[in-house]
């Protein structure tokens, strides 16, 4: 697999979307929830065996949750987490069809602010 590492120059479309959550961030430990989407902007292959292939990855979109969005984005985060890492455990079949149920709600909880 090759490294991926992230590309940190931001695209104006990404800073437009940034700007208004400037003084909230500015707080160190604050975070944000948002929704975001990478694009491989540059591969560096195996020159040799003791070199790892390098993916660099930019982002290119970007959507950031309005404090009452978060929670429902937390949600499908951990229900994306739980399809991903259910294969193989003694709770596959629940915890799949829990996660899978959380994602089918999820556009009705982010339109009506996280409740639902």
């Amino acid at each position: 697999m090759p490294n991926l590492k992230l590309d940190s120059k931001l695209l104006k479309s990404v800073q437009r979307v940034l700007e208004p959550h400037g003084a909230r961030m500015g707080q160190l430990g604050s975070s944000m929830v948002a929704i975001v989407e990478f694009t491989t902007t540059k591969r560096v292959d195996v020159v040799d065996d003791e070199t790892e292939p390098v993916r660099y990855l930019q982002i290119t979109g970007l959507e950031v949750a309005t404090r009452e969005q978060e929670d429902a984005l937390r949600n499908a985060q951990q229900a994306m987490f739980q399809l991903r890492t259910a294969h193989g455990t003694l709770e596959e079949i629940y915890s799949t069809e829990d996660a899978e149920r959380k994602l089918r709600l999820l556009p009705g909880t982010i339109l009506a602010g996280g409740e639902g």
